[in-house]
């Protein structure tokens, strides 16, 4: 039962140093950042996309390994301390499972207060909000209690520009 729970992010331990169950915790990572990148390689159809044939699917993938395309960097055209792109975390939905700040190489999450009875972990804060890459939502995937929330893209497009 133990490794379910670490394998499905209740593990009850604070740090993953030194478990017996770190092998699942990286399996669990592996799986989660395997399945964001079907997410990020799939279009965006706003009909599911479960309901299209195999050919389609097969021909979408090949076009798209043909004209892969290299991605475009971001300029933005305000002080980043004027944009106010950032992550807020729920607290009564975090279970402190550390995902995000795994994920996010900016390091915009830290561990909060510990539990004063030692028996959770301690839930995420969003420690250094000016060091999220405006536009970016990788960590709303990745969160397993849904406890994060990022703010509208639509309001900051403006904010943007895409150079080659």
């Amino acid at each position: 039962m133990l490794a379910l729970d670490c394998f499905f992010g209740r593990c009850s331990k604070p740090t993953c140093d030194g478990c017996a169950f770190g092998l699942v915790r990286s399996l669990r990572l592996a799986f989660k950042s395997r399945a964001m990148q079907k997410t990020l390689d799939s279009s965006d159809d706003p009909v599911g996309s479960w309901q299209r044939a195999e050919q389609v699917i097969s021909t979408v993938r090949q076009t798209q390994q043909k004209h892969a395309a290299p991605k475009k960097r971001k300029r933005l055209l305000a002080p980043r301390e004027e944009i106010a792109w950032y992550p807020i975390i729920k607290p009564e939905l975090c279970n402190g499972c550390g995902d995000c700040k795994v994920l996010c190489k900016p390091g915009v999450f830290e561990p909060g207060e510990p539990d004063p009875a030692g028996i959770h972990r301690p839930k995420l804060i969003v420690a250094h909000p000016w060091n999220c890459l405006v536009l970016c939502n990788r960590c709303v995937p990745i969160c397993t209690s849904g406890a994060i929330i990022l703010p509208p893209k639509e309001d900051f497009e403006h904010f943007v520009e895409y150079i080659d």
